[in-house]
C-alpha cells in the first residue's frame, strides 16, 4: 500500500510539472493577423521547455465570437528551436537546447468554418 501511495504521488508531480511548463510561458498573439501582420510576442523561461501558442482566432464582433484558426502553415520556422502544431492544444514551440535569446516563427491560418479568409503573421519568442 505505502509503495502505490508513493508511486502515485510521484505520478501526480510528474503531471503538476508538464502543465507548469505550458503555463509559465506568457504573452499574446497581439494584432493585425487578418491583415497579414499578426504580430505575437511570448516569454519562456529555458527551464519551461515549451511554450504553448493559442491558435490565432477569427473575430466577429458583432456576435462576440472567436473561431480559432486551426489549419496551420507554417511559412517560416524558427531559427532556434521547433514548431508543432497540436489539434486541440495549439502551437508548441521548443527551443533548442541551452538556446536564449529571441526567436521568431510565421504561419498563416486557416478554419473551415470561416470559409475565405485568411489570417497570417509571424510570433516572436523570448527565451531567457
Amino acid at each position: 500500500m505505502r509503495t502505490l501511495i508513493t508511486l502515485v504521488v510521484a505520478t501526480v508531480a510528474g503531471l503538476s510539472t508538464a502543465s507548469m511548463a505550458y503555463a509559465a510561458c506568457t504573452g499574446s498573439n497581439g494584432r493585425g493577423w487578418g491583415s497579414g501582420k499578426g504580430n505575437g510576442a511570448f516569454q519562456m523561461t529555458a527551464a519551461d521547455k515549451v511554450c504553448r501558442i493559442s491558435f490565432p482566432g477569427f473575430i466577429n464582433d458583432a456576435a462576440k465570437t472567436r473561431i480559432p484558426a486551426t489549419d496551420v502553415t507554417v511559412t517560416k520556422r524558427p531559427k532556434n528551436g521547433k514548431v508543432a502544431v497540436v489539434a486541440g492544444k495549439g502551437i508548441l514551440y521548443t527551443p533548442n537546447p541551452g538556446y536564449k535569446g529571441k526567436d521568431a516563427f510565421c504561419t498563416r491560418n486557416k478554419s473551415s468554418k470561416v470559409k475565405g479568409q485568411t489570417l497570417s503573421g509571424c510570433v516572436t519568442i523570448t527565451v531567457r
